[in-house]
């Protein structure tokens, strides 16, 4: 690739999104608004270690996920803001809470800086209602006000005729997640919202749901018809489509389906494949290298027998 990035976010650049202090939560209502591709991560070990290590590597944001792991609250916070300063606000962490009704964790999380959070298994747009008036500042919802996150004058600065409370309704992004042949049915109404900022398919609790495999991607009729639909009323809305598109192939297939907010990696398969494959690589190495004549094989078993 040569010249200057035109489809995704130039990582020098990265930190314009960032709030006026690491306190606050990050612009990723504005950065998922910004028409480029974004390109993600997962982090689902619940470790400060891996999230100062994936805070590094460049990704435009990260997605932490606190539904299928135990992260307990104290945690869960220390690594938003690990990530947030490591990265030097570069990269924003995005929390996927435990439930539609996690609205304790939605505060957490985002009292702690994250930018936005994942709300799994949406069906209704009354569900939505019920988040965004947990992820909003009055006058617009009900969140309340964080007495233990900013230190009035040093941490609270903010551009003039803003305030730290009216900054994060215009930052923080609500995603909502549709996994269900409920939430396709519901999805124009549910694109339809304002306070729905983009829309995550959970393909494999979908796929589940229809009755499929398990899995990312999938030919069937039914699930063809259900990804189409998503793309129809994404285009309709104008609103962001989130999803898992690991490899070259899958995220040729995002982008055709018409996904702009993209996961990449996934701390848990990096980890794992990424060691078979190293291990396979070095098994078939060794066994090439050693097997090349019988009288190096000979030297060298002959040497280690002494």
């Amino acid at each position: 690739m040569t010249g200057a990035l035109r489809f995704t976010a130039d990582p020098s650049t990265q930190v314009s999104w960032a709030a006026p202090t690491r306190q606050q939560s990050s612009n990723m209502r504005g950065l998922i608004q910004s028409g480029k591709v974004l390109l993600g991560q997962v982090l689902s070990y619940p470790s400060r270690q891996v999230a100062k290590t994936l805070a590094v590597t460049g990704a435009d944001w990260i997605w932490i996920d606190a539904e299928h792991v135990a992260w307990s609250p104290k945690l869960l916070v220390e690594c938003i803001q690990i990530i947030i300063h490591e990265s030097g606000g570069r990269q924003i962490p995005i929390v996927r809470v435990p439930s539609k009704t996690a609205f304790e964790h939605m505060a957490w999380a985002l009292d702690a800086g994250a930018g936005g959070i994942i709300v799994p298994h949406i069906e209704t747009a009354e569900q939505v209602e019920a988040v965004a008036a947990a992820c909003r500042f009055p006058p617009t919802g009900q969140r309340s006000y964080p007495p233990f996150t900013f230190l009035p004058g040093v941490t609270d600065a903010t551009p003039e005729g803003e305030s730290v409370y009216s900054l994060a309704n215009k930052h923080v992004a609500i995603i909502a997640q549709i996994e269900s042949r409920v939430g396709i049915k519901n999805i124009e109404s549910i694109m339809q919202m304002d306070e729905v900022d983009a829309v995550m398919i959970g393909a494999g609790d979908l796929r589940l749901d229809m009755g499929l495999s398990v899995g990312f991607v999938g030919d069937e009729p039914d699930f063809v018809t259900a990804m189409n639909r998503v793309t129809a009323m994404s285009k309709r809305y104008k609103k962001p489509l989130v999803g898992v598109a690991i490899g070259a192939p899958m995220v040729e297939e995002r982008l055709r389906q018409g996904f702009t907010v993209l996961v990449n990696t996934v701390d848990l398969y990096t980890l794992a494949y990424t060691t078979i494959a190293e291990l396979g690589t070095a098994r078939a190495t060794v066994e090439a290298f050693l097997h090349k004549s019988d009288a190096e094989a000979e030297v060298y078993v002959n040497g280690h027998s002494k």
